[in-house]
C-alpha cells in the first residue's frame, strides 16, 4: 500500500472526481482481464464450438460501476446539481476507500497474473466478491449522500471530540479470546446461499459487517469484528461502525478502517500515530485554507471548556455548602453527648 495513491480520504475530493477515478480503475481492470483471457485462452471442445456456450462471464460483466450506480448519479445531479457532484465528507471517505480497494485488491492481482512468466489462474471468486462489494458500497454511499442532502440541517455543527469508544461486547470478547490464543469464531452471513456476498452479522448486536479483504492484513475478518462499536438502539441503520483504538476515529466503511489500521501498523506518514499537530496549527496553511472552520472549532472548544469550568465550580460550591451545613450539626451532636 503506497502513500502516493490518489485515493487518500484525508485530502479534499469531489464526488464526481472520485467516481470518475473509480470508473477508470474499473476500465483498467476490465482491460487487464480481457488481456489475460486472450493470453490464457484454451481450445474449446468441438461440441462447444458448434453448439456455443450460454454461460455468462460474471466477472467481466461486473467490472464496471453498473447501471444502478449510474442511475443514482443522474438522479442526484438532476435533484441537487453541483451540490451532489461536490458531495460531502462521509461519501468521499467511502468512495476513496473503494478506489484504493480497486487499485490494490483487484487490479494488482490481475496485473500480476497477466505479466507472470508462468501461466497463473486468477482468483476468480475472490475478485468477483470484491468487485460486487465495491459496486454495492458505491451505490450505498451515493444513496446515503442523496438522503443527507435532502434532509441536511441549515445550521451545521461540529461533533464533540471523542476520547473513548463503546465497543460491542462481542468485540471485547474476541479481544479477550485473542489474548488467550483463540482466533476462531462463528458468525452468520446475511445471504448464506450467495457466496459472493461477504456481509456477515454480529451475533450480539446484529450489526452488518462487510468483510472486506485487505492484502496487507491477513486477519482482516477478526479485526473488523473486534473493532465494531455498539449500535444505538434508536439507530435505524444496521450497518456496523468501526473505531480505531488509538485515535478513536470512526469509519462506516470496512476497507477504509482496515487501511487505517494498515497505515498504523507500518507507521506510514498517514498513520494516526505519526500525524503531527502542526498541520492543524493556527499559523499553518490550515488556517488559510478554511479560517471559518478553524474559528468555529476554537469557539466550540472555548464553549466546552467554559461549560466544564462552570460545572466544576458548581460542584465545588455544592461541596462547600454541604460542609458548612454538616459542621454545626456535628458540633451540636458532640455537645449533647457530653
Amino acid at each position: 500500500m503506497s502513500d502516493t495513491t490518489s485515493g487518500s480520504w484525508d485530502e479534499p475530493h469531489y464526488t464526481s472526481f472520485l467516481l470518475w477515478d473509480i470508473d477508470r480503475e474499473f476500465q483498467n481492470a476490465h482491460e487487464a482481464y480481457e488481456e489475460w483471457l486472450v493470453k490464457n485462452r484454451r481450445k474449446r471442445a468441438a461440441w462447444k464450438c458448434i453448439v456455443g456456450s450460454n454461460e455468462e462471464d460474471a466477472l467481466g460483466k461486473s467490472l464496471s460501476l453498473g447501471r444502478r450506480v449510474q442511475k443514482c448519479i443522474e438522479d442526484g445531479q438532476e435533484t441537487f446539481g453541483s451540490r451532489f457532484e461536490r458531495g460531502d465528507s462521509p461519501c468521499h471517505t467511502i468512495l476513496s476507500a473503494q478506489l484504493l480497494r480497486l487499485q490494490h485488491e483487484v487490479n494488482v492481482p490481475l496485473w500480476d497474473c497477466l505479466h507472470s512468466r508462468i501461466p497463473l489462474s486468477i482468483p476468480y471468486d475472490e475478485l468477483l466478491r470484491t468487485v460486487k462489494s465495491v459496486r454495492r458500497a458505491c451505490l450505498t454511499a451515493l444513496r446515503d449522500q442523496h438522503n443527507r442532502l435532502a434532509t441536511r440541517s441549515k445550521t451545521p455543527y461540529l461533533p464533540p471530540p471523542r476520547f473513548s469508544v463503546n465497543f460491542c461486547p462481542f468485540a471485547l470478547q474476541l479481544r479477550k479470546d485473542q489474548k488467550k490464543g483463540s482466533t476462531v469464531f462463528q458468525t452468520k452471513k446475511i445471504r448464506p446461499h450467495d457466496r459472493y456476498d461477504e456481509r456477515e452479522i454480529c451475533p450480539y448486536c446484529n450489526a452488518q459487517i462487510s468483510v472486506s479483504a485487505h492484502s496487507g492484513l491477513p486477519d482482516y475478518r477478526r479485526l473488523l469484528f473486534q473493532s465494531h462499536i455498539s449500535q444505538p438502539s434508536a439507530q435505524k441503520d444496521d450497518r456496523a461502525t468501526f473505531a480505531c483504538s488509538s485515535c478513536y476515529k470512526t469509519f462506516d466503511d470496512s476497507y477504509a478502517f482496515l487501511d487505517h489500521i494498515f497505515q498504523k501498523e507500518i507507521v506510514s506518514e498517514r498513520s494516526c500515530l505519526r500525524r503531527w499537530s502542526a498541520r492543524f496549527s493556527i499559523t499553518s496553511g490550515f488556517m488559510k485554507s478554511d479560517p471559518a472552520l478553524v474559528e468555529k472549532c476554537l469557539r466550540n472548544c472555548l464553549q466546552r471548556e467554559m461549560t466544564r469550568a462552570k460545572q466544576l465550580q458548581m460542584k465545588i460550591s455544592t461541596t462547600k455548602e454541604l460542609q458548612v451545613t454538616i459542621r454545626p450539626v456535628d458540633s451540636r451532636t458532640s455537645s449533647n453527648s457530653s
